[in-house]
């Protein structure tokens, strides 16, 4: 967004008259018209083709210079490690992303659904999958991931929530040291400004670059269907990231008087003007370079601009590519498991089980109820106007603003398994067009929602028995990896969601639920054969509408050096090659009781650490 006074300068040379707010208005209302008709025409990627250009074939590599750290990935984890590096005047830093600039229109928390459909995506597909995914075009889903500065933080629901203790204490149980809960509390309590009058000392921060907000102004609705929670059981809880996490919370974003808080606008554009800090976009790595007597990472290898070239790094190389860029760069460069390798005919370097292990969230969205609430409809500009005042619908993705957290099995557990965000009845009367990777049937009955007077909840199940991989398609990097979610291979992961759908039917029978008319909105011809709302149903409505939750995790995994699946050591750095680390989510050991983005910023500020901490001396 332009800075008010470039747009008053503006229009006074330009001789108009005009307020500059009435200037901003004008221009976000005409670029939210406009994304969203582009999104009409969006053709998903299918490859890399696009990023490779004329380059693809080449053997003309051309030097780029020399640089101390070379950071490869501008997401949110690579973003906090490129600003904290660079804070060292005689480190020279360059940071490669494969993605553009972020936007005025990816900044709007509201439309990153719709920003996912356009090109700022990967357009990742899971394979077609065997026990879920089945309402999606051949039981395929899409796997969004950010393909711009920011990466999958410019793009995502933006829900901070931490993990708890027992998540972290159960790295340190795993002979993982360093990565207790005393040891990354202080990391989360630097990274945050928390906005609130009622804040622990004791569990969170302010003062940091990221801001945690609350979406204004709250609504007596809101306050309805937390009284409804607590007639089932789910009490009210001020703050899910501090002492206690179960209970019903008022959602917190990463957001800042509205806009959205990134990597991009809270990292990288805050040290953007430093001169040891390169910062090279749509530049696309397909290769780190790797010295094979000394096993040593020296370089990179990128294309940008239909030309291929060699950055070299003195120090260290840091993939920051993300869960599934990093373990595909590893893989092409020759570190992964041995036998796949060499089927696809790729110099195997370092044998190590890259991919082997993925972890994820399950997510069950297109959960409906209607209701007798209307919510008044708003224009545009309307829209515009609240979001300028830092308020309103925009400032928060899919109109989240609750969250509760709850044990599907044992109701008394402090140690929830089910997170459900909880949406409200939108100001328009039917959803943004965008393109559906549902099948025919399915999307007959999600298109008819009428979304003014519709809660829709998204459920996600914590903590799946199931695991995933993810391989090579071959060895060019032209093609997208093969992402295997395995979505419900462990049974009891279907019994433990449908524990938690359950829980939720039960708001309907509420006084509450009664009072608002909440009825449950389903409408699946594959699932009609079943006794409606029956558990026969309800497993075939979750096969068809359940997807991974897009936070995955281990796909290069931190362990000891026992540990078979282990990819990287405590410090992320990569088994067996001097000189590379791995810092982005795909270390992650495993599922965690909250959402990845809060972990990948984690992740980055402890990564930039310990460089520091080794190179500084």
């Amino acid at each position: 967004m332009l800075p008010v006074y470039i747009i008053f300068f503006l229009c006074q040379v330009s001789g108009i008259d005009q307020d500059p707010r009435n200037l901003k208005i004008e221009y976000l209302s005409k670029l939210i018209d406009s994304e969203l008709e582009k999104i009409k025409n969006y053709k998903v990627r299918i490859d890399n083709k696009d990023l490779l250009g004329s380059a693809e074939n080449t053997r003309v590599l051309l030097e780029y210079g020399e640089f101390d750290f070379i950071i490869v990935g501008g997401g949110s984890a690579g973003s906090a490690i490129a600003n904290r590096l660079s804070e060292i005047e005689e480190w020279k830093i360059l940071l490669l992303e494969a993605g553009d600039v972020n936007d005025d229109f990816t900044d709007i928390p509201y439309f990153f659904e719709p920003a996912l459909n356009s090109d700022r995506n990967w357009g990742y597909f899971t394979i077609p999958q065997r026990n879920a995914c089945l309402g999606r075009i051949n039981n395929q889903c899409p796997y969004a991931q950010g393909k711009i500065l920011g990466g999958s933080g410019t793009m995502s629901g933006l829900v901070y929530s931490r993990g708890i203790k027992r998540d972290f204490d159960k790295w340190s149980s795993q002979g993982i040291p360093g990565w207790t809960w005393d040891d990354v509390l202080p990391y989360y309590k630097k990274i945050e400004n928390y906005e609130s009058q009622k804040i622990d000392l004791n569990y969170r921060g302010f003062g940091g670059p990221l801001n945690v907000a609350y979406v204004k102004p709250s609504n007596p609705i809101h306050q309805a269907i937390i009284d409804a929670h607590g007639q089932i059981g789910i009490k009210f809880l001020e703050d899910y990231n501090a002492k206690r996490i179960s209970g019903i919370s008022f959602t917190q974003h990463n957001t800042q008087r509205g806009r959205r808080v990134s990597g991009a606008n809270n990292y990288v554009k805050t040290a953007w003007n430093r001169i040891n800090f390169n910062v090279t976009l749509k530049a696309f790595a397909t290769k780190i370079l790797i010295n094979d007597e000394t096993k040593t990472a020296y370089g990179v290898e990128f294309v940008k601009n239909n030309k291929k070239y060699i950055a070299r790094a003195r120090k260290e190389v840091i993939s920051s590519a993300g869960s599934i860029n990093s373990p595909q760069l590893l893989m092409l460069s020759g570190i992964g498991p041995k036998s796949d390798l060499e089927r696809l005919g790729i110099r195997v370097i370092q044998n190590l089980p890259v991919g082997r292990h993925t972890k994820d969230h399950i997510g069950f969205q297109n959960f409906y109820f209607k209701s007798n609430h209307v919510e008044p409809l708003l224009s545009t500009e309307q829209l515009v106007k609240q979001y300028l005042d830092g308020e309103g619908f925009y400032t928060a993705p899919t109109n989240y603003r609750l969250t509760s957290y709850y044990n599907s099995r044992n109701s008394s557990s402090p140690y929830p398994n089910i997170e459900v965000e909880f949406s409200f009845p939108k100001p328009l009367s039917t959803g943004y067009p965008g393109w559906s990777t549902f099948k025919k049937t399915i999307s007959n009955f999600t298109d008819k929602v009428k979304q003014s007077s519709t809660f829709s909840l998204e459920l996600f199940f914590l903590h799946p028995k199931s695991s995933g991989t993810l391989k090579l398609k071959s060895a060019n990097p032209k093609d997208f990896p093969l992402i295997d979610s395995n979505i419900f291979d462990d049974a009891e992961d279907l019994e433990d969601i449908y524990r938690g759908v359950e829980v939720s039917l039960s708001l309907l029978d509420t006084p509450v639920g009664k009072s608002l008319n909440l009825t449950l909105e389903l409408d699946i011809p594959e699932c009609s054969r079943e006794i409606y709302r029956s558990k026969k149903f309800w497993f075939c409505v979750l096969r068809h509408f359940v997807g991974p939750a897009l936070h995955l995790s281990s796909s290069t995994k931190m362990g000891n050096s026992n540990d078979p699946l282990a990819v990287v050591n405590h410090e992320l750095k990569v088994y067996g090659i001097k000189g590379l680390r791995v810092a982005d989510v795909g270390v992650v050991p495993g599922t965690v009781t909250g959402h990845i983005n809060a972990q990948a910023f984690l992740i980055g500020e402890r990564a930039a650490d310990m460089i520091k901490k080794q190179y500084l001396k």
